[in-house]
């Protein structure tokens, strides 16, 4: 974002370029006017914001009612499917997404909800539709927040943040790092917001996503910021936003950098940069086998409140630290067998829609494996049993426990609470025991096998076959296990260095907790293997070569790290951006690469 001006027409200038504008003040009626007295400047411009930190608009006023009925009728929908108390009356359907009907009217609340999420997305289209007339080099989009609603802190909402950018609601995905400022389990878990827009962009190869990388100081750390920003590359962005790049004398909000060493930092990542840029920007990150399940229904009945999310967000880097590629699936890809490329699925939302739940099956059959986590599955969009689920599971959930103290954010809660059970193996498993943190599900075996008990011997974890696939379900939620031992309890302050509970990395983690992680993609192929686990890498393709950056979450540099490869390399030539020596060797048939690693760097293999 580097020497883009300011092109509104207040500016008064001409001269650049490329250029921006930020429209959020120009009313949808008023932007076809304002856009075509741009003139010769709108082929300037680069970038368009529709605003920062924004949500989506919802519908309001008197006809909202009228258009929510008209839009469930192009749906299919019929009124008997929302309440069968209404039988064919349209007249009896009202717009009404307070989840305070929830239970009262399932159907309508549901409903409701598609609706806003329907309405928010055509909103924001409209303008941007306006936009990409006048402007043909524009990237529209605005700036998400990954802080809010409190329940999707870096979850994000899927019609938000997927959804939005695969109906064209806007074409430019953007958001920020300040996961520096939030106790989540690891800054690691910031990634989540760019693989939720690789998915919004999956099919789009031309579309872009821009990342604030936050090098504020005080604040952040050269440390983090390095890691954060390789770790950004590596998860798709291919614009990188500084966003207040200046000393504390002259930035005009409270954010500035006021450090030498994040300066030389920032200079020196750059220009690494600048070795494999063309890559980057014309390639794509190399889509893996084992895939995350978000969804519109799984948000519309808040799957991510009390424990959930911080369950969700400690699975994702659990999964991550197996090495196994991840991308994010959502209910589109099922229904539209997307799913199919996938090997592995990990399920946390207690919500699926009937549709996704009977692909979900079809999927597992013919070869699919589904891990579930506590809860997951056992409803469907109007919050009943979900039958194709349940049976696929071979589980009947009887009670979902989540009286015991819940985990918002995993450094402030989880070293603090005490586990609610226990989860046991059988000897011969030679398994340590596990603790189970926040929630627990009851259930009765409907033809799966109970692999571990809790405490009074009821099943924890249990496993059955379907047809050629076979599923995992789990009866708590694993991630918080793996990460409670590898959390101190200490203060969660916010200091500028790399010892700072906001800066520290988790290393010691539950090993039981791990290997049932794991259990789900122990036959996966490891396109980049690393000898320390905590390296994480992705692989990026272009034309012009591969790129596959590291991110060292151990939190001490490796001397001699020994990656192993097994993809096809494009030529001879291997550097690294940081201009370290790599020694080169074949084991059985495999390309294996040493070097050292301190915090973060990528492998450059051009194309001859």
């Amino acid at each position: 974002m580097f020497a883009l001006s300011d092109t509104n027409e207040a500016a008064g200038t001409a001269a650049a370029p490329r250029g921006y504008i930020d429209v959020r003040g120009v009313a949808t009626e008023h932007l076809d006017e304002y856009c075509r007295k741009l003139g010769e400047r709108a082929k300037q411009i680069a970038v368009v914001s529709l605003g920062d930190e924004i949500s989506l608009p919802e519908p309001k006023g008197d006809g909202a009612g009228e258009a929510f009925r008209n839009w469930l009728r192009g749906q299919g929908v019929i009124p008997a499917a929302i309440d069968p108390a209404m039988g064919g009356d349209w007249s009896k359907i009202s717009y009404d997404p307070d989840p305070k009907r929830e239970d009262s009217v399932p159907g309508v609340y549901y409903w409701s909800r598609r609706y806003l999420y329907h309405y928010g997305i055509q909103a924001i289209k409209q303008r941007t539709d306006i936009l990409r007339r006048h402007l043909p080099n524009a990237q529209i989009g605005a700036n998400f927040s990954p802080h809010y609603p409190v329940e999707h802190s870096f979850l994000g909402e899927t019609y938000k943040w997927v959804t939005c950018f695969r109906q064209d609601g806007m074409t430019l995905p953007w958001s920020e790092d300040y996961i520096f400022q939030v106790p989540v389990a690891s800054p690691q878990i910031n990634h989540i917001n760019l693989d939720l827009f690789r998915a919004g962009l999956r099919g789009k190869p031309d579309r872009k996503i821009m990342y604030y990388v936050m090098p504020h100081w005080p604040g952040n750390t050269p440390n983090t910021w390095r890691r954060l920003f390789y770790g950004a590359v590596g998860h798709g962005m291919k614009i990188v936003n500084l966003f207040e790049f200046r000393p504390v004398q002259a930035a005009y909000t409270e954010n500035h950098v006021s450090s030498n060493e994040m300066y030389a930092t920032v200079l020196r990542s750059f220009r690494e940069l600048g070795l494999f840029e063309d890559i980057i920007q014309d390639g794509q990150v190399r889509t893996g086998q084992a895939a995350l399940w978000f969804s519109e229904t799984g948000d519309i009945w808040k799957d991510t409140q009390g424990s959930f999310g911080a369950g969700k967000r400690t699975l994702y880097a659990a999964i991550r630290h197996q090495q196994v590629p991840l991308d994010f699936v959502v209910e589109q890809d099922a229904l539209a067998g997307t799913l199919s490329a996938y090997k592995v699925l990990y399920l946390t939302d207690r919500h699926v829609s009937t549709a996704a739940a009977n692909k979900i099956a079809e999927w597992v059959r013919r070869g699919g494996t589904l891990f579930a986590t506590a809860g997951a599955g056992t409803y469907d969009e109007l919050n009943r049993p979900n039958t194709a689920l349940r049976e696929l599971l071979g589980v009947d959930q009887t009670a979902l426990d989540t009286t015991g103290p819940q985990i918002q954010y995993e450094k402030q809660d989880l070293p603090f609470v005490k586990p609610i059970d226990t989860v046991t193996w059988p000897p011969a498993e030679e398994r340590p025991a596990m603790s189970v943190i926040g929630v627990r599900s009851r259930v009765t075996l409907k033809g799966a096998t109970a692999e571990a008990a809790f405490r009074d011997g009821s099943p924890a974890v249990a496993t059955a076959t379907a047809g050629s696939g076979r599923t995992i379900y789990c009866g708590f939620l694993p991630g918080l296990t793996y990460y409670q031992p590898a959390i101190p309890a200490r203060p969660v302050d916010r200091g500028s260095t790399d010892d700072a509970m906001c800066h520290f990395l988790p290393t010691e983690f539950d090993p039981s907790a791990a290997a049932l992680i794991g259990s789900a993609t122990k036959d996966l192929p490891r396109p980049v293997e690393c000898s320390e686990r905590l390296v994480e890498t992705t692989i990026i393709e272009a034309k012009q070569g591969t790129v596959i950056p590291l991110v060292n979450w151990s939190g001490k540099p490796i001397a001699e790290l020994q990656v192993t490869l097994q993809i096809k390399l494009p030529g001879e030539k291997i550097s690294l951006a940081g201009g370290g020596p790599v020694k080169v060797s074949q084991v059985e048939g495999r390309t294996v690469l040493t070097f050292a690693l301190d915090v973060a760097d990528a492998l450059i293999m051009p194309r001859p």
